[in-house]
């Protein structure tokens, strides 16, 4: 169907509660064009073909130009709601878009220049983020990369001549953060894990154990795991994975591919201690289980570090972050430990649907 309605970036049906207020949209490929846009007008479906038909006799013409349309309603209408519904890391794009929104306000697609780009870059380098750390060339780089995808499918809508990012210098890559949690600091933080910080002892212990990233931990199911001595299967993306003994599946990694991970012993203590409470079922962290959610994570950790007496945050000299966890596992791998995490043996129990540790 090349016409339908959207509401809050979703096509939906008519028999949607909210079917009277969405509007009508276009979709379709012709002559190597492709077309996904609004129909404004339109109010009933008969007017929206119309205007369907209209644009497809225009492509067949020739005369198809839709040049005036602006970079923020590009942006708002055609990308946010594809990058929605096709990228994971969606959630970044949404906060960046609105810095390049605020810097070519008002200008249309054709109007932005390599020059314009280049000054876009300057007046982003060097200025204090949110966190309050400097932003530096990595950083400006995911801007450009950003910018770069939309005029990317701009130019497969016809909509400009060429991607004017392919002729601006990206910034220098290297000498990144590197900050990982000694073994005194981690012995530290883990003394603290109690009372109503003791949620966050599971995480902090299959984070560190492990590798993962927040949202993998938090996309973790205990079908992804495998505590028994014969290969499991598991399905991802129509195929069949397969989860080697005594380790466990990360579905969705940062690169789209999943990749098995095999569990030291006590990230397998852990996760057996919580399967037990949750009878091998459902997500192995959320917020209605066991108090573990993004923002619980943020805010717990933060309060962690402070009562351990470690710096956090990346404004803070030599400060940690949640995600530094994962680099104990990335930076030792290559060194034959036995164990990289060293902590007292731990002990869960229920507690309300909460954990304690030891």
């Amino acid at each position: 169907m090349a016409v339908f309605k959207r509401y809050k970036g979703r096509r939906i049906e008519p028999d949607h509660p909210e079917w009277g207020r969405a509007k009508w949209w276009m979709e379709f490929t012709l002559g190597g064009r492709y077309v996904f846009q609004s129909i404004p007008g339109a109010r009933t479906k008969a007017q929206a073909t119309r205007a369907e038909i209209s644009v497809r006799e225009s492509i067949y013409s020739g005369k198809f130009n839709a040049a005036s349309e602006r970079f923020s309603t590009f942006v708002n209408q055609i990308y946010l709601p594809w990058a929605r519904d096709n990228k994971k890391s969606f959630a970044h794009d949404e906060s960046r878009v609105k810095a390049l929104k605020d810097f070519f306000v008002q200008l249309e697609l054709r109007d932005i220049s390599p020059l314009m780009i280049e000054k876009f870059k300057v007046s982003m380098l060097g200025k204090t983020t949110h966190r309050g750390t400097e932003r530096k060339g990595p950083t400006v780089n995911r801007y450009l990369q950003l910018l770069s995808k939309i005029f990317s499918m701009a130019y497969y809508n016809g909509l400009v001549d060429s991607n004017p990012c392919s002729r601006v210098r990206k910034e220098r890559e290297g000498g990144g953060r590197e900050r990982y949690l000694t073994h005194d600091e981690e012995s530290r933080l883990m003394k603290v894990l109690t009372g109503d910080l003791s949620y966050l002892a599971p995480a902090v212990i299959v984070a560190l154990g492990t590798g993962l990233r927040k949202a993998e931990l938090l996309g973790l199911g205990f079908e992804h795991i495998n505590f028994g001595e014969s290969p499991m299967f598991h399905p991802v993306n129509g195929r069949e994975a397969e989860i080697v003994p005594n380790s466990l599946l990360v579905v969705e990694s940062k690169n789209g591919k999943p990749r098995k991970i095999p569990m030291k012993s006590i990230v397998r203590e852990t996760l057996i201690g919580l399967a037990r409470i949750f009878d091998y079922d459902g997500p192995v962290f959320s917020y209605s289980r066991n108090g573990v959610s993004d923002q619980t994570i943020r805010s717990g950790f933060r309060r962690a570090c402070e009562a351990a007496k470690i710096p956090y945050g990346q404004a803070a000299d030599g400060g940690v972050v949640w995600h530094d966890l994962r680099q104990m596992v990335t930076t030792f791998s290559s060194q034959a430990m036995s164990e990289p995490i060293r902590t007292e043996r731990t002990t869960l129990c229920s507690t309300r649907g909460r954990f304690s540790a030891w």
